[in-house]
Parts: C-alpha cells; structure tokens; sequence
C-alpha cells in the first residue's frame, strides 16, 4: 500500500514539473509570435516598395523609403532568400500598427532617403583602408557607390590613393582626425562578409546612422552599375599620366613598328606569390606559360601590328618565357621595367587589351582598360581556402573572357 502511494507521488512530481516547464514557454511563444508575424509581413511591405519580390533574389534598383529610431534595418540572404533585420531595437506589439507594418505616424524620424541630404545635415560613409593599393580601390570603388546610393558624404583615412588619383567630393582626413570622428556614438559599421561574394545588404545602410564599411568588397556588383564615374574617380594625376604615356610610346617605338600597332598590355605576377607557401596554401595557383601563350595566341589572330607590354615583379621569368612565346607567334614583346606600381598601372590601363594574371592589382588595371579583358580562370584554386571566399560569378566580369 506504501508502495503504491509513492510511486502516485513520484508521477504526480514528475507531471508537475513537466507543466512548470511547458506553461512558461507556451507564454513566450504567445508573447513573440505576433511579432514575428510582424517583421515578415514588414519585409514584403520593404521588398513591394522597392518592387522586388520576397521570393526572389534581390535586385541593384531602389532602397527603402522609410528610417525608424527604432533600429536600423538592412536585407541580407539566407538562402537566397531576402531576411529583414533589425538591429539595436527591441521589437514589442506597440512597434506595429493594426496593419501588422511598422508604427512610424507622427514619427519625426520617418522622412524620405531616396534623395540626398543637404550638406549640413549629410550622413557621412567612410570605409576601413587595410592592404595595398588594389585592395584599396576595391574599398573606395564600394564607398562611391554606397555613398551615391545612400546620399551620403564620403571621408576618408590617409592612403596612397590620394597621391595616385584624382579623387572627388571625399574629405580627406589625417589618421588622429579620422580615428577622432569614426569613434562617437553615431557610427556603425558594415562588415562585407566573404572577402570577393557580392553582400546585397549594402544597398540598405541605417538610415539615422554614419557607416564604417568593413571587408574587401571585391565585387564588381558593387559599383559597375556607375563604372563612367569609377573610372572619372581613377583618373591617375598628370605627373603618374605623363609617365605612362612615355612609357607606353617607348614600347611601341622599341619594336619600330607603326603607330596603329594595337599593344596588349600583359601583367605578370610573381615575386611574392611565388615565395610565400601561405598562397599556395589558400589557393592563388599563378598561371603558367601555357596561359600565356593561348591568351596572346587569340590576340594575334584577332589584331594586326599587336605589340604585347608586359609589366611584371618577375622579369627574369617572364623574359625566359614570353620571349619563347613571342617567337613561335612571331610577334612582339616588350617590357616595362624600372616604374612605379602606379605607372606600369596606368600604362596597362591605357593599352588596347588586356591579359591578367592574379590579383586586385591585375584587376583594377584590366577593369581600367577599355578593351577586351583575359584573366586566368584558374585563380582561385576550386576546393581551396579562397575559393571558398571568392566567388567567380561576382569577382570577374561577366564579359571578361576566361582562360587556363
């Protein structure tokens, strides 16, 4: 009979503590589903009013019309799905109205974006320079971009852009002035994410916040949509100008050869790429002769009186090779030696074509070119590290012509 009792107590104990554990959570999830219902039915509310489509990818037109204190809301991808987020706020059933959208009558901070703010009252975008001069144009191009996306006002940290390029409408600051004005309260930054994937949530910045952007941004969908004003953006100082015109007359001159010779600017990397096992490691497999030789292959027998300029930090391989080459198409090879990086850029960029090596350097210099673009679609590495951060559809132009 004991028994019997303590065995109706233990059960008894054991649903009890089994609804002691239930009733609360049922509570939460009747206090959160309303609002969740709420950010859902608010993200095609934001997707309709740019007219997308919450099922579908997101589009390069139009940003939201509306700016809350609430928080501040961007679009990001989760499955190739647009997700809305809000950051810095805590969402509660007053934040919406009977319609299930965001509560924002009589809101002061509710205003139009889609037009530029005056000067005085101008949020400011800045951008996080890190590594060397490709990766710096990768950073900047993305600034411009998002700053005449966002109506912003662009400032800067030092960096030798500034002695490269004619840069405008950005504020430069010195390093104690920038790190002074990036640090109050009113800055947030936007990290990129993967370093060469294209992020859409950048074309939603916050609306009563200044934007530190953060990451390598080394995607053409971020700023090809204005290339006319990237390319006014990296126009290289008449001295660095002057320069590359000698130098790129010197080239046509050294072969004797008319002066409608269609010279194909060649770059060539190898040097530290070569040397450091980290490269090999995460992927930046360098192309060989073989790439070289099909890439000037289809030049010399799409042109006439085709010169091929190389510009290299391996002049002794690429001498030993090219010539090789040069010879079997019995055409002509010069180099570019003794120039600053800045120079030999500018003399590839203003050649008729271009063959790629590797690298944001090789990039910018083939985006700068007005004519038809090889890279080496080898780089990077399937299956290695970079791969894995580098995305091909968003890192080359659809346009630019792969080989291996």
């Amino acid at each position: 009979m004991r028994l019997s009792w303590c065995l109706t107590k233990l059960r008894l104990r054991r649903w009890h503590i089994f609804y002691t554990l239930l009733i609360p959570f049922m509570m939460l999830v009747y206090v959160l589903a309303p609002v969740n219902r709420r950010i859902e039915h608010q993200q095609d509310v934001i997707l309709k009013e740019n007219g997308e489509s919450s099922h579908s990818s997101i589009t390069t037109t139009g940003t939201p019309k509306i700016r809350t204190r609430m928080g501040w809301m961007v679009i990001n991808t989760v499955n190739k799905i647009p997700v809305v987020q809000y950051r810095g706020a805590e969402l509660t059933n007053k934040s919406f109205d009977e319609r299930g959208w965001l509560n924002v009558k009589n809101n002061p901070c509710v205003e139009e974006t889609n037009k530029p703010q005056p000067e005085s009252k101008c949020l400011q975008i800045t951008v996080e320079i890190q590594s060397r001069m490709g990766n710096h144009m990768f950073m900047v191009a993305a600034m411009i971009a998002a700053a005449n996306m966002s109506g912003r006002c662009s400032i800067i940290s030092p960096t030798p852009m500034l002695k490269v390029f004619n840069l405008q409408n950005i504020t430069a600051l010195n390093k104690g002035e920038w790190k002074k004005t990036t640090t109050k309260s009113n800055w947030l930054i936007f990290d990129s994410g993967k370093i060469a994937v294209y992020n859409p949530a950048v074309r939603v910045l916050p609306t009563c916040k200044n934007v530190i952007l953060r990451g390598f941004f080394q995607s053409w969908k971020y700023f090809h949509h204005m290339k006319p004003e990237i390319v006014k953006q990296f126009t290289f100082i008449p001295k660095v100008q002057e320069k590359a015109k000698i130098a790129l007359s010197n080239a046509v001159k050294a072969v004797k050869i008319a002066k409608t010779a269609t010279v194909v600017g060649i770059h060539v990397r190898r040097g530290d790429i070569i040397k450091d096992p980290f490269y090999k490691r995460h992927g930046f497999d360098v192309p060989d002769v073989s790439y070289f030789f099909k890439a000037m292959t289809y030049f010399q027998k799409k042109y006439s009186n085709v010169v091929f300029m190389v510009a290299t930090n391996g002049i002794e391989w690429s001498k030993a090779n090219l010539n090789v080459v040069a010879n079997i198409l019995g055409t002509n090879v010069v180099y570019l030696q003794g120039n600053s990086p800045e120079v030999d850029m500018a003399a590839l960029a203003m050649s008729d074509h271009m063959i790629m090596s590797l690298g944001t350097y090789s990039w910018w210099a083939a985006y700068l070119c007005k004519g038809e673009v090889i890279y080496f679609s080898g780089y990077p590495r399937d299956g290695s590290i970079m791969g894995g951060k580098l995305k091909k559809a968003d890192y080359y132009l659809p346009y630019w012509i792969g080989m291996k």
